[in-house]
């Protein structure tokens, strides 16, 4: 399958890329929402590391689930 060989050649670069994007995040001083290995649903990266798992309440952001920062 020539999709699945593509994602393959250009995984690296993918995550070179939000590699870079949550670092930039970080210096900037705000969150980053990433992580789709924690599972399903909004992951928040704040510029300590850690993260939280988000859901949507009426028009706020809830905090289901936090996580430490990346090893």
């Amino acid at each position: 399958m020539m999709l699945f060989e593509k994602a393959r050649e250009n995984a690296a670069a993918i995550r070179q890329l939000g590699e870079r994007a949550i670092a930039e995040a970080r210096r900037a001083g705000v969150p980053a929402f990433t992580d789709p290995s924690l599972g399903e649903g909004i992951i928040r990266e704040m510029p300590d590391g850690t993260r939280h798992r988000l859901v949507r309440v009426g028009d706020e952001d809830v905090v289901v689930e936090s996580f430490g920062p990346r090893p």
